[in-house]
């Protein structure tokens, strides 16, 4: 079995609450997908039930190892993680009003931190993730590949059928956190 075949073997999957001192520091792919039993607000569940797969996301640690990259952005939010913000505006969550008016970068919203906890404990309760550790150079073409196979859900890059359903709540994020609020 070769490295990108192990990353979706029913074996290579925990949940994504159980993984945290395992994920090494090192580069590669990693898999996110629905547990079981677990469902995803509307839409977004009934479209993975079309769809006949529990596979949400792919992602990489490239520039970041898996370790920062998966365990720290995507899973803990200790960073700026693509995955945890669809996730959270996936989920109903959004961030602060105004939070990213007049900053230089405003797509990278983040949650208050009673929502970013309440999404970390969603994450643990209801995903499951797998990875795989690769060569560093080799890391975004493996990562593209089985985006353009797999076609999960949460991605957007890269995808043949990115979700605009998807690419609408993350724009109502952003649109929140650089909008001014109103003062009384």
């Amino acid at each position: 079995m070769t490295a990108r075949e192990s990353l979706f073997d029913e074996a290579s999957f925990r949940t994504a609450g159980d993984w945290d001192a395992d994920i090494p520091d090192e580069y590669g792919v990693y898999a996110i997908r629905l547990r079981e039993g677990s469902a995803l607000p509307e839409p977004f569940g009934r479209i993975l039930d079309q769809r006949g797969d529990r596979l949400i996301y792919i992602g990489k640690g490239e520039e970041q190892t898996l370790l920062v990259r998966l365990l720290g952005n995507e899973l803990r939010a200790k960073g700026n993680g693509t995955f945890f913000r669809s996730l959270g505006a996936v989920l109903g969550y959004r961030p602060p009003q105004g939070s990213l008016a007049g900053r230089r970068r405003q797509q990278n919203y983040r949650f208050v931190p009673l929502d970013r906890d309440a999404i970390v404990n969603w994450i643990n309760r209801s995903l499951e993730v797998s990875w795989v550790v690769l060569a560093q150079n080799d890391v975004r073409r493996a990562e593209v590949g089985l985006i353009k196979r797999h076609t999960p859900l949460l991605n957007l890059q890269e995808n043949p059928r990115a979700l605009p359903e998807l690419s609408a709540v993350r724009a109502l994020c952003r649109q929140v956190a650089v909008t001014p609020g109103t003062s009384r």
